[in-house]
């Protein structure tokens, strides 16, 4: 049996000098995009109370007691945090809160490529703001993040709870046939989509075909209009007209391009109740980021606040990058300092000057000769060479 000293726990992974070089590049320019739009970064616990994720939390978790036995969980999720932060510490102040995150979050996966038990997130929490002006900010947000990490194809796809909820209201659903459909759209799942829309008695055709086309419910604007002229539910044509305008907005920005509308998108978390997105890169079969408006979450921490919001999978867009060949991890210094024998403190000197100056720099350890520092050069990984004699 092989030691368990020398191996990391089942879903984790070390992360390699050049690799964490490049991820770290990755992560500065996504957060900086975030301080650009003049959000402000957070910091919350690695572990919470179980309660603070609501209903004991949820499947996945990693639990532990502490010594007061009080039930404990590695964070899954960020929104649940920043709801706490905001309401237990940030209720004063201003209206609008802009906050931001890098986390590590934790949550049992059967892993594979781009899915560990332990992931990098950075994300983004719109606090207060109403409306599709908040909801199209966090679309384009999401997007020049992205952009900033040096992805350069990838498409968003956006939703809406509500019209998912309107369409069963319009079907007459009860509450267990509510919660087969979203089961059937979180799973992807056309078989169950089409039982269900042939189980269907004493509704309009119409109505019956948008159920068994739910997962195909996808396209530009036409899809809007046309669905429009279908369905009568209120609730169900104020999300198209939601869509309508948080498109407009986004298309203000000049990033209609990578939006298109899927109405059967379910995430799989359940705090949702407006629109909700997507963002899916060729080289991954799964998002790289999503997000969505909550404006119910703030309530379970003695708040009434309206909220939307988006997370990116740092590892994702890491492993994307890598597939599309564009992720170079260089591991590289500006100047090596060599010195020869008792010039040590000189060389010293030396590479503290250059490091005001800005320049990276590496000091050798032991004394060289001159062809020794200059083949030294290569195996360091720098650029140029100062020898100190």
């Amino acid at each position: 049996m092989l030691n368990k000293v020398y191996q990391v726990p089942y879903g984790t992974k070390d992360i390699l000098p050049g690799e964490m070089k490049s991820r770290r590049r990755i992560e500065n320019a996504i957060v900086n995009v975030f301080d650009k739009w003049g959000y402000d970064e957070v910091k919350t616990p690695d572990f919470e109370y179980v309660d603070t994720f609501g209903n004991g939390g949820t499947k996945g978790d990693f639990r532990f007691f502490d010594r007061n036995n009080n039930l404990l969980v590695l964070r899954n999720d960020m929104t649940a945090p920043i709801a706490r932060l905001t309401a237990t510490r940030l209720a004063g102040g201003e209206k609008i809160k802009r906050l931001c995150y890098l986390a590590n979050l934790y949550r049992y996966e059967e892993i594979q490529a781009g899915r560990q038990c332990q992931f990098e997130q950075a994300g983004v929490e719109l606090l207060g703001a109403n409306g599709a002006a908040a909801d199209a900010e966090i679309i384009v947000l999401a997007a020049e993040a992205l952009q900033a990490a040096g992805v350069e194809q990838f498409a968003i796809s956006l939703g809406h709870v509500d019209f998912i909820n309107g369409l069963a209201e319009e079907a007459g659903f009860d509450e267990a046939q509510v919660k087969q459909l979203k089961a059937c759209l979180r799973r992807h799942d056309a078989v169950g989509m089409q039982q269900m829309a042939d189980s269907m008695e004493n509704i309009r055709p119409e109505i019956k075909q948008l159920f068994a086309d739910f997962l195909f419910l996808q396209g530009g604007m036409e899809l809007i209009e046309r669905v429009s002229g279908v369905v009568t539910n209120a609730k169900a044509l104020s999300a198209l007209e939601d869509l309508r305008r948080i498109y407009a907005l986004v298309e203000a920005y000049g990033a209609a391009a990578y939006l298109s509308f899927d109405l059967g998108l379910y995430r799989s978390l359940d705090y949702y109740t407006g629109m909700l997105f997507e963002v899916y890169m060729p080289e991954i079969g799964y998002p790289i980021a999503g997000g969505g408006r909550y404006d119910k979450m703030m309530q379970g921490f003695g708040l009434d606040c309206p909220a939307t919001g988006f997370a990116l999978g740092v590892d994702r867009v890491v492993l994307a990058l890598e597939r599309a060949g564009s992720l170079k991890n260089v591991r590289s210094w500006d100047v090596l300092v060599a010195w020869s024998e008792g010039k040590l403190p000189e060389a010293i000197a030396k590479a503290t000057a250059l490091r005001q100056e800005g320049r990276s720099v590496k000091l050798c350890t032991e004394a060289m000769d001159l062809a020794g520092a200059a083949s030294a050069v290569k195996e360091y990984c720098c650029s140029s060479l100062v020898y100190v004699s």
